[in-house]
């Protein structure tokens, strides 16, 4: 059931996507730290008991593999560069069939500098990406999707919550295994196999459910598919404008062209699709305010930080613990 205290799903993915912008135009560590911490504070703060809410907890993981696998390269593999040298590794040319790869040699300090602000700017990105997808309800966003985008909603939601399924599946093997007095750490029979099961039992019994709600039916109109060429074509101008964006051209009428192609597509689509909606999430005042920290908080991230504005920034970035209550499920 829908608790009143929670949030609009749409707004907490706001919030995180306005992280992730804020993180992409900043550009020293100190506000990377800021946005990392804000993002673990509101998350583990305001986070549910359900599934889909370890997310961050397997984003910290894949985030913290990549940070270590990044900072390995960048001092195993030399790179000639100015600054001061930290430390000197053998030399090991490579092949040059291997295009001249040498590994070892100088390691100076302007290149770790570089390599781990990159890093911590990945970091940040999947921490705020993750963040809102432990936060917003799989369930309630796919609720609040438009009747035209229900269909390839389902899908996403579905691919979003395989890991965190596989996550509580894993867990649930292993606390049989020890029930039973295995203590092995890993076996292949022992643990892929029963996942492999469940998560073949678990497609099996959505299909069925799926089909016996007539999931997918549609009734035949001669307009039925001009709502999805007009979102093709405004996906594909989206696209275009993103290319001109990358490459320095005028990509404003690309984007008016999109914006008008998926705004006509949406709504003829919605006028045309008869899905009902049960008890609709509103959209208050709360979900505004949040939409408004998120404006702000990018517009401030280029800017020079200053403990003043350093302040202010993590205040932005936690916005929503004033504006939510902890919950043990959102479902």
């Amino acid at each position: 059931m829908f608790n009143q205290r929670s949030l609009h799903p749409f707004a907490w993915w706001c919030w995180g996507i306005c992280l992730a912008i804020a993180t992409s135009r900043t550009g020293n560590f100190w506000s990377l730290a800021i946005i990392i911490t804000a993002a673990m504070t509101v998350t583990y703060l305001r986070k549910s008991t359900d599934p889909w809410a370890q997310a961050l907890t397997i984003g910290i993981k894949v985030a913290s593999v990549a940070l270590i696998l990044r900072m390995a390269i960048a001092i195993i593999f030399s790179v000639p560069g100015q600054g001061k040298v930290l430390f000197t590794l053998p030399r090991i040319r490579l092949p040059e069939w291997l295009a001249g790869i040498i590994l070892g040699g100088e390691v100076t300090q302007a290149r770790l500098q570089f390599v781990l602000l990159e890093s911590l700017t990945i970091f940040a990105l999947v921490i705020s990406i993750a963040a809102a997808s432990s936060l917003a309800n799989p369930k309630q966003t796919l609720r609040a999707l438009p009747g035209i985008l229900h269909e390839a909603g389902v899908a996403l939601v579905i691919a979003t919550t395989l890991i965190p399924h596989f996550a509580t599946s894993i867990k649930r093997i292993k606390s049989a295994r020890a029930l039973r007095g295995d203590t092995s750490r890993f076996a292949f029979k022992k643990t892929l196999v029963p996942l492999f099961e469940e998560t073949l039992e678990r497609a099996l019994i959505l299909a069925e459910s799926m089909e016996s709600r007539g999931y997918g039916y549609k009734g035949k109109s001669k307009l039925s598919n001009l709502p999805t060429w007009l979102l093709f074509a405004g996906l594909l101008a989206l696209l275009f404008s993103v290319i001109q964006l990358v490459t320095g051209s005028n990509y404003r009428l690309s984007l008016l062209s999109a914006a008008l192609l998926l705004g006509l597509g949406l709504v003829i689509g919605n006028s045309q699709n008869s899905r009902s909606r049960y008890r609709p999430i509103p959209w208050r005042k709360n979900e505004s305010l949040i939409l408004i920290s998120g404006v702000l908080l990018i517009s401030i991230s280029g800017a020079r930080l200053n403990p003043l504005l350093a302040s202010l920034l993590f205040i932005v970035a936690i916005t929503p613990l004033f504006l939510t209550s902890s919950e043990k499920s959102a479902t």
